[in-house]
């Protein structure tokens, strides 16, 4: 057999099944550069994979140099950013993407950082942090990227464990239409930290729109000692230096980026991904489900790995990548902003949170006033996941935007999509994420480690070994790496619940530690969430189980409502709800309590933050994480409006 071209999932399927090493042989050689060639393909063992061991290559060189080598792409849009807030779009091409990166690695450079080293990256959204990772990439170095809002105490943690030699920030960001600031947590982190890095890069930004906002930046404190991120860059041009076109060969396990998990279960894992195999699995990966030529939308934002990992792929496939600033929170953002971009940019493909498409389903139910006002003829896909979502939402893709409605399942783990909407001839039934992607092999397994039938309930786990792209490790915490791939013995573990219908297409349910018991009966949490979604006036909801002397749980509801309004009746709205949840569910399900909040606590790609409020709500003596500071005070309004509410 060989590798379909162009994509043909069944053939794939077959090919990745009965020749493994041949097949992962093929993808590496066909889409990355390799300046060594590996000797093995497979070698190391099921839980410690050790993918073209041998190898070595360079990372930026293949998302960057290749592209500009061909006069095609050479003058292509690589990096789109846009900001509506500043009324601000930027636009690199891939020649003038590749000199600011090798401008910037020739700073790096200069300040010693060889590929042993680690950079600690905290920045706006803005084009200059791709920049830095891409930089880090071509000298060899390993980043690892910090979304804003990080508290003190967080950053602390990050340094003592990272250790970076250098540290890449921004004065001030956009978010949700105001300044956010960089440099006082830094400040202070760096101070009370016991590691001290050697340099402090600052990329100062004075784009402002009014002197309000020029008043708020020049109070912005400055980090003692900081370099400058444009005059290190003309100390290049003044010391007669070239940017640094060559570039650092690595082997294919060295560290691409550290990234660490949302912590909506706890604390974070900080997942390491090499080289190697982050590469060779976007090599495969990418033109298996977008188009030549795509303009790819994201607002997500660094930090996060589906910004990594759609960064990376769209660079490597020559594609165009439009990154946002500013957030998606208000009614503007999600009724014009984005849809402006989307016809703007002909964007192709789009990936949003499921709230966008919840709050439009509300205010604009037939998309009577985004047809009217934008043409997004263009968009072709549009992906939300990150979350369990309902069936409207695909719904409305469909039916209302026009649009193929697309639902991945991955993980910060697993780098890359294991379950997705592969086959295009045939339409995904709403409520699953599709079948496994070649080389994927999941099941669904009891508690106690037994497959279960069809349409079954249970852990999606996914057989070692794991492809390519998989992290190789958790930071300096292997321990908790080898619990993932132990708790069941040949697999991985996911953590989330979910089964396989008749047809082989998976659903994901919940998180394991999202089901509750009620009396003798178990229940999916967002099951309850999506009855509570039916009612026309709820925009976005959170169901807990609230734990009870006779150990079983009550579950209550958490509310945003649609129409904020003071005069709601609580009483009628929560037997209006239960009416629901009684017709979906039974009535053991029915909510005790419904709490109205102006918002919901969540990580900053959008998941809610559903374990730790339960956590906050049931145990006295629970102390919130450090990577929720942010969203301290949220917390407290909700535990205050439920003890006024009990």
């Amino acid at each position: 057999m060989k590798l379909s071209d162009p994509f043909d999932y069944e053939n794939d399927l077959k090919y990745a099944e009965s020749q493994p090493v041949s097949f992962w042989d093929d993808i590496a050689k066909k889409y990355i550069h390799w300046d060594k060639m590996y000797d093995k393909v497979y070698s190391g063992d099921e839980m410690y994979p050790d993918w073209f061991k041998g190898g070595e290559l360079n990372t930026c060189y293949n998302v960057l140099d290749i592209q500009v080598q061909n006069p095609l792409k050479r003058d292509q849009d690589a990096l789109i950013y846009e900001c509506p807030f500043l009324k601000k779009t930027v636009k690199l091409t891939y020649y003038q993407l590749y000199e600011k990166v090798c401008e910037f690695s020739r700073v790096l450079l200069n300040l010693n950082i060889s590929k042993n080293d680690n950079i600690l990256i905290f920045m706006a959204n803005t084009v200059e942090a791709p920049i830095a990772m891409l930089s880090c990439a071509r000298i060899g170095a390993t980043h690892c990227v910090l979304f804003d809002g990080y508290s003190t105490k967080s950053l602390i943690d990050r340094i003592e464990a990272v250790r970076p030699k250098v540290i890449i920030t921004s004065n001030y960001g956009i978010l949700n239409e105001e300044i956010i600031t960089f440099t006082p947590n830094l400040i202070e982190a760096i101070e009370i930290s016991t590691f001290k890095p050697d340099h402090v890069i600052t990329h100062n930004r004075d784009l402002i729109s009014s002197d309000a906002q020029l008043s708020i930046i020049e109070t912005i404190p400055t980090v003692p000692s900081s370099l400058d991120w444009d005059l290190e860059i003309n100390k290049i041009k003044e010391n007669n230096q070239t940017p640094f076109y060559e570039y650092v060969t690595v082997e294919s396990s060295h560290p691409l980026y550290i990234i660490y998990t949302s912590g909506t279960t706890g604390n974070s894992k900080g997942v390491v991904r090499s080289n190697g195999p982050h590469l060779v699995c976007f090599g495969y990966l990418w033109p298996s489900i977008v188009q030549k030529n795509t303009t790819f939308f994201s607002h997500t934002s660094i930090g996060w790995v589906s910004f990594h990992s759609f960064l990376y792929a769209s660079l490597l496939h020559g594609c165009s990548f439009v990154m946002f600033e500013g957030g998606i929170v208000k009614p503007k953002h999600m009724e014009d902003d984005i849809w402006s971009i989307v016809e703007k940019h002909k964007v192709s493909a789009f990936l949003t949170l499921a709230k966008t498409i919840r709050y439009l389903n509300k205010v604009d139910p037939d998309a009577k006033q985004i047809h009217s006002k934008y043409d997004i003829s263009s968009l072709k896909s549009i992906w939300n996941g990150g979350e369990v979502i309902e069936d409207s939402i695909p719904e409305y893709i469909e039916n209302k935007l026009k649009s193929r409605p697309s639902i991945g399942y991955g993980q910060t783990e697993t780098g890359y999509l294991y379950l997705f909407d592969y086959i295009k001839s045939k339409k995904n039934p709403y409520n699953t994420v599709g079948p496994p992607s070649p080389f994927v092999y999941p099941s669904i397994l009891s508690e106690d480690g037994i497959e279960l039938p069809v349409n079954q309930i249970g852990e999606i786990v996914f057989k070692l070994p794991l492809p390519p792209g998989f992290a190789s490790t958790f930071y300096k915490n292997d321990e908790q790496f080898k619990k993932v791939l132990t708790k069941f013995p040949g697999y991985y573990s996911s953590g989330d619940l979910g089964y396989k219908d008749e047809n082989g297409y998976y659903a994901i349910v919940s998180r394991a530690d999202d089901q509750i018991k009620i009396g003798g009966n178990k229940v999916q949490l967002n099951t309850i969430e999506t009855s509570i979604l039916k009612h026309p006036n709820v925009i976005e909801c959170c169901s807990i189980g609230i734990y009870n002397p006779d150990c079983y749980n009550k579950p209550i509801g958490l509310l945003t409502l649609k129409q904020q309004d003071s005069n709601v009746d609580l009483i009628q709205l929560k037997n209006e709800i239960n009416s629901i949840i009684t017709q979906d569910i039974d009535k053991f399900a029915q909510l005790t309590h419904i709490i109205i909040v102006e918002q919901l606590p969540k990580t900053k790609s959008g998941k809610i933050q559903r374990l730790i409020i339960s956590k906050f709500l049931n145990d006295n003596n629970f102390k919130l994480p450090d990577h929720v500071f942010e969203s301290q005070q949220i917390y407290t309004d909700i535990k205050n409006l439920y003890l006024n509410n009990l």
